[in-house]
Order: C-alpha cells, then structure tokens, then sequence
C-alpha cells in the first residue's frame, strides 16, 4: 500500500513539474491526489526529494525500455535508432523541456546527478550504433561523430528552443535530430547540381 501511494505522487510530481516547473506547491500535488499534505511528508521528506526521485523513476522507466527496444527482435536498425529517440513513459506525461530546465537552474546539484544517470542510456545508444555500422542497412559512419553531433544538440536544446520561440519535448526534439541525419534534407541525393544543369 505504502508504495503504491509513493509512485502516485511520483507520478502525479512528474505532472506537475511538466505544467508549472518548479514552481507547483505540495498543496496542489496533495489536493490532485486526493491526500493530505501530511501524507506526502509520511512518504517523502521534502518537495525536493519528492522532484528527484520522480526524475530518477521517469529515468529509470525510460532506460528499462531503450533495453528492450535493443533487445527486440522484430524491428530493424533503423526502426530502433528512431525508436531510440521516441520513447515516452506509459505512466507519466512527457516533460516540457523547459520546465525541466528551470527546475534543473533551481536544483544544480540535480543536474551533475542526472547526467551522470543518463550515460548508461547513450552507452546503449553507442552499441545500437556499432550494431548500424555491422549490418548492410547503412553505410559506413564515423560513430564518434555521430555521438558527439547528437550529444551535442541534446546540450544545445534550450538554446534551439528559445531562437524558436517554442516548446516540445526532449523525445520530439531527438528524433527530429536523427531523422535529419538518416535522411538528410536533398531531394535527390543522388544527383549532384551539376548533373542537373546538363
């Protein structure tokens, strides 16, 4: 029972943080759940706390299904590179991304804590890589640059949103990423503009 009431308010802090950051109140998160705020402080011993172990559920939720996505025999390399980049959380709502960074401003020690969580997922997306480079779907790449180029947009996404003006998720902005880089943006690859102008 008692875990059951801590993954609903893990599941409904995830809510809250993806509509108001970090500003939501424990009253809001206690009268959504239909429990007393005292409640919440039975299970956890701060909004902080609370915050962190939400992410690290939605982490932990997420990695469970890159490794089932790798481990799939069904679906072909390039299925699993998008679905890579498109996996949502079945219990939570996906959270904005820039309401993650102003919780991220807020609460810097999270930060340095996620990330280094977050290395197991892109070890995982390393192997999916080496698996690409291995069969006959795609020709030869140089993993180390595509790693750094997708790494790097990762960092870079606020600084993409706020040139924008617009908000999406992590997941929705990767796989725009990696769609860009499997298919490219020329019509006609194989033709060059010289061969078009004979």
């Amino acid at each position: 029972m008692a875990k059951d009431i801590r993954e609903r308010i893990l599941i409904e802090a995830l809510s809250e943080i993806n509509c108001r950051g970090s500003d939501f109140h424990m009253d809001d998160l206690a009268r959504d759940l239909r429990i007393s705020k005292r409640t919440l402080y039975e299970h956890f011993s701060s909004k902080q706390e609370i915050v962190r172990e939400a992410i690290y559920s939605l982490m932990a939720e997420i990695h469970e299904q890159h490794m089932k996505l790798l481990a799939d025999t069904q679906m072909t390399t390039e299925e699993k590179i998008i679905g890579f980049f498109n996996v949502k959380s079945p219990n939570t709502k996906v959270l904005s991304v820039r309401n993650m960074n102003d919780l991220l401003v807020k609460m810097p020690d999270l930060c340095s804590e996620l990330e280094e969580r977050s290395k197991k997922d892109w070890e995982l997306l390393e192997q999916l890589l080496n698996k690409a480079l291995q069969s006959k779907e795609f020709k030869q790449f140089d993993r180390f640059l595509l790693m750094h180029m997708l790494r790097s947009a990762a960092d870079d996404i606020i600084e993409y949103f706020n040139e924008i003006d617009h908000d999406y998720s992590f997941s929705e902005y990767m796989e725009k990423c990696i769609r860009i880089i499997l298919y490219g943006i020329k019509k006609d690859r194989g033709q060059s503009t010289n061969d078009t102008k004979a």
